[in-house]
C-alpha cells in the first residue's frame, strides 16, 4: 500500500449551537458533542481507507470549557497512525464564541 499524507484525510466541520442542542444549564449536550466528533472522525477513516469503518474506542474525551448557544463548534480531524487493521484518527474541537470571536 502507499503512504498517505495525514492532509489528505483532514476533515473541517463548523457548526453553529442550537437551542434544542443544549442541556438544563443551556450548554451543549456532550452526547451530541461525541456523536459530531465521531461523524467527522469517521469521513477522515473513509478518507484514509476508501472503505468501510466503525469506531472500535475512544481514547479521552475532555469537555475544558462550556459551549454555549452564542457558540459556533469547530472539529478538524485527520488519521495520525494506521496498523494493519486500524487506525487513529485525531479531532481538535474549537469552540467560537460568535459575538466576542474569542476562541476556547
Amino acid at each position: 500500500m502507499e503512504a498517505k499524507y495525514c492532509r489528505e484525510s483532514r476533515v473541517i466541520r463548523t457548526s453553529r449551537v442550537f437551542p434544542n442542542d443544549v442541556n438544563n444549564h443551556n450548554t451543549l449536550f456532550g452526547g451530541r458533542l461525541m456523536s459530531d466528533l465521531d461523524q467527522v472522525a469517521s469521513i477522515s477513516a473513509a478518507r484514509h481507507s476508501r472503505s468501510g469503518c466503525v469506531t472500535a474506542s475512544t481514547d479521552s474525551v475532555d469537555f475544558l470549557y462550556p459551549i454555549r448557544t452564542t457558540d459556533s463548534v469547530c472539529f478538524e480531524s485527520y488519521v495520525t497512525w494506521t496498523g494493519t487493521s486500524s487506525m487513529e484518527v485525531f479531532v481538535k474541537i474549537i469552540a467560537e464564541d460568535l459575538r466576542s470571536g474569542k476562541r476556547t
